[in-house]
């Protein structure tokens, strides 16, 4: 979902972008079938007295607790999701029920991009048949706004399309476009925190996901009075004041779905607290927006948001959107219908 103009400088794709920390993890990932050594108090889930610890047994309970990418127990995890978009394909959403996978964040929407509004064609399918398979769930959007005003449309288009769904976890906001990363620390602060005003006085809990490094130098997270879903790949560390969830990796496997998938797990307990729309939910002084969209139908290209890391550098024409998705790992593109927000 990486967006760049012709004449500028060629950037590397940075999706769900965070260096790897670990040594092992760049070798030991999920459903590699790699073994490492075990801590003395874990063994397996099946409850044998083995010695030793798979990676694909990472991010998943033994002996009750959660584990990480070496075998350690991670304190305070209460529920496992995933976050989803068009690349993972056509997902079985009853296996991946049966998989552990309490809730989902399901991407639904690229905005903002000189004005473009990219929807993910698999959203609808994702957020229903999720759904109806008690896996709570929530939309992402991959914003691309650069002042306040921008930000509260795209705030305003979600709610609007989130109310035709059943949405009982955070609404997520993804901090990650380099076309907004030229903003200054104040501005996309004050950006981000726009965006999440409007999903509060809608009656949602906004939380804002982006990776470690951009959390601590892009922004003054000290300015921002939401929750924090954070990504940070193949480390023991997870924590960053206000992290609420943590995306430890984008290479899991889970049942139902081919390919990789980014893993979340929740420290917090939103349910029942997410908000339904009902304008309840949120922090005060926080102020709806009664702006919004008011589209017109092109075509363009997309990929992208809490996922991907790829190392391509591209310059696509201007007005194209390029963005890769959760897990990919792709950088191709495809074609997607687009919303061109009035002014």
């Amino acid at each position: 979902m990486y967006i760049k103009k012709l004449a500028a400088v060629c950037l590397s794709f940075c999706l769900c972008a965070q260096p790897v920390f670990s040594s092992y993890a760049a070798t030991i990932v999920a459903g590699s079938g790699a073994s490492v050594a075990s801590p003395s108090n874990v063994s397996p889930s099946t409850g044998s007295s083995a010695t030793t610890f798979t990676a694909d047994q990472a991010w998943h309970k033994i002996n009750g607790q959660y584990v990480d990418a070496s075998g350690n127990p991670i304190d305070g995890v209460l529920m496992r999701g995933i976050s989803v978009s068009k690349w993972q394909g056509n997902i079985d959403w009853a296996k991946v029920a049966s998989d552990d996978i309490s809730f989902a964040f399901v991407r639904m929407v690229s905005y903002g991009y000189e004005g473009q509004v990219t929807m993910d064609e698999t959203f609808d399918q994702n957020m229903r048949q999720a759904s109806a398979q008690g896996i709570k769930t929530a939309p992402y959007i991959y914003l691309q706004t650069k002042t306040v005003e921008e930000a509260r449309k795209a705030a305003q288009f979600a709610v609007d399309t989130a109310k035709n769904y059943t949405v009982n976890f955070p609404i997520a906001v993804d901090i990650e476009s380099p076309y907004i990363l030229t903003l200054s620390v104040q501005e996309l602060t004050d950006v981000i925190n726009a965006f999440c005003q409007v999903i509060a006085a809608n009656g949602y809990t906004p939380i804002v996901y982006s990776d470690f490094n951009k959390l601590s130098t892009e922004m003054d997270t000290s300015q921002i009075p939401y929750d924090i879903w954070l990504a940070r790949y193949g480390s023991t560390n997870n924590q960053f004041a206000g992290r609420t969830i943590w995306q430890p990796t984008e290479t899991a496997s889970v049942n139902g779905i081919s390919g990789n998938v980014c893993v979340e797990l929740a420290f917090k307990n939103y349910i029942g607290q997410a908000g339904t729309g009902n304008g309840s939910v949120g922090p005060s002084g926080s102020q709806a927006s009664t702006v919004s969209a008011t589209p017109t139908v092109g075509t363009s290209s997309q990929t992208g948001g809490p996922g991907v890391q790829t190392n391509a550098a591209v310059s696509p024409t201007p007005g194209t959107v390029t963005q890769n998705a959760p897990g990919s790992g792709s950088g191709s593109a495809t074609s997607a219908t687009v919303v061109t927000a009035g002014n």
